[in-house]
């Protein structure tokens, strides 16, 4: 049989689902994986082959067999040690290694890229990786906070491992809240603090929640000049054109669930429980 070239296309809940299945069963074949999983038998046996592909299975005939791989993925799940499943997936699924090389190679530029970039630059260095490879792997990145979406221009990026530094944070805060300060012919003393957390972060590939923290911490260590305003509860501008992904509830749950819930609502910050939707910085910090 010659072997495929691309994805087949397979939620992270299937490969869990069938890692599960084949560790309560001697054995597996495509009938009972359908019937299992609500599914077609073509369906079944597309989802068999790519878990097969990524070391979780052995084939015997028309038999899928557990192994130590399927039952050591498990674990991680259930011990909800992302970091473990996403070491596994990099260092045995080929498709999930070739898009994690490529956001690696611009980790270090400002900006990410969007799907038909990493499909363009996948084309140009022979790797496999199609339009809808991307937007599953992506979506299972994503669940496993490997990955962040600008949710402005939509562009992804690799989450860096370092902490980064308080100085260079506020360095690159001030850059970010300069440029959108004065982007529209004048200037905006108060900019959202949504927009300029999504390109903070894009810069410099850190999670949201580190972006909260260290605005915090910045902001203690530069009162007076570091100013926050509130907002309306309801405004246009709370509404970014894309959509965080919202995993509720959090851990194995996300991980499991079919869908995500889309929250268009952009949140500001919360500092000694009042709520700040806008940042103005006033002085050089």
């Amino acid at each position: 049989m010659v072997e495929r070239k691309t994805m087949r296309p397979i939620t992270l809940r299937r490969v869990i689902e069938i890692c599960s299945l084949v560790t309560q069963n001697k054995r597996l074949n495509v009938e009972t994986v359908s019937n299992k999983l609500n599914c077609s038998e073509s369906r079944a046996k597309e989802m068999l082959l790519e878990v097969e592909k990524m070391g979780l299975l052995n084939r015997s005939d028309n038999f899928w067999v557990s192994n130590s791989r399927a039952s050591e993925f498990l674990e991680y799940f259930e011990k909800e040690e992302w970091a473990k499943i996403h070491q596994y997936l990099l260092e045995n699924y080929q498709f999930y290694k070739e898009l994690i090389q490529v956001l690696q190679g611009h980790i270090a530029e400002q900006q990410g890229l969007s799907i038909d970039d990493i499909v363009k630059e996948s084309t140009e260095h022979k790797l496999h990786l199609n339009k809808t490879a991307v937007e599953v792997l992506t979506d299972w990145c994503e669940r496993l906070g490997v990955i962040q979406r600008n949710l402005y221009s939509a562009k992804i990026y690799l989450i860096k491992e370092e902490t980064e530094k308080l100085e260079n944070f506020t360095k690159t805060l001030v850059k970010i809240y300069r440029k959108l300060a004065f982007s529209q012919w004048h200037k905006e003393v108060y900019v959202e603090i949504p927009l300029i957390r999504e390109n903070v972060c894009e810069e410099l590939k850190i999670t949201r929640k580190t972006f909260d923290d260290l605005l915090k911490e910045a902001y203690l260590k530069n009162v007076g000049k570091i100013e926050f305003s509130g907002a309306p509860i309801t405004t246009f501008a709370k509404k970014s054109p894309l959509s965080e992904k919202k995993l509720t509830p959090i851990g194995k749950e996300a991980i499991l669930s079919a869908n995500s819930t889309l929250k268009k609502e952009r949140e500001g910050i919360t500092i000694n429980r009042k709520s700040y939707y806008y940042l103005a910085i006033h002085e050089t910090i």
